[in-house]
């Protein structure tokens, strides 16, 4: 049976390019380029531990690599083995542009995302959700995680 050309155009998913930036223009005239992306690190409250979203982070108890190949490979953050209630590998954070997005990695006992506002949703197993910087990720024994902008001052 033959197709028409357009019947086969229809299976097709095209990748679209991203728009270029926009150019604002300056209060004294001008043109600025596009805005700065603000660069966010992940830190584990209660340690000095503070990890620059620069590329993909899992953190758990034994946060080995994934069989499959990624580029680039994410950072790996071990939280102690007395730690029991945190999975091997119990969460990726990482920063998509300007967006920030936390990856439950089929954890045991879940992961809590508590909003500034006051409320908070538990990730389903494998559940991927966009967060705002302000929010803070409860793992399980304690183990909390929330964000911090480079040059924060409160990031040491």
């Amino acid at each position: 049976m033959a197709t028409e050309s357009g019947d086969l155009d229809d299976t097709i998913i095209r990748l679209v390019e991203p728009a270029p930036p926009i150019a604002r223009p300056l209060p004294g005239g001008g043109e600025s380029g596009p805005e700065p992306t603000v660069q966010w690190s992940v830190r584990v409250r209660g340690t000095s531990t503070v990890v620059a979203l620069d590329r993909p982070v899992d953190i758990g108890r034994n946060p080995s690599l994934s069989r499959i190949d990624e580029h680039p490979a994410p950072r790996r953050v071990a939280i102690p083995a007395d730690r029991g209630e945190v999975s091997a590998r119990h969460v990726r954070v990482e920063q998509v542009g300007e967006t920030l997005v936390v990856h439950d990695l089929g954890s045991t006992n879940g992961v809590v995302v508590h909003w500034a506002s006051g409320a908070s949703r538990r990730l389903r197993r494998g559940e991927s959700i966009a967060v705002l910087s302000d929010a803070v990720i409860a793992l399980a024994d304690g183990v909390e995680l929330d964000f911090v902008s480079e040059g924060d001052p409160t990031s040491g």
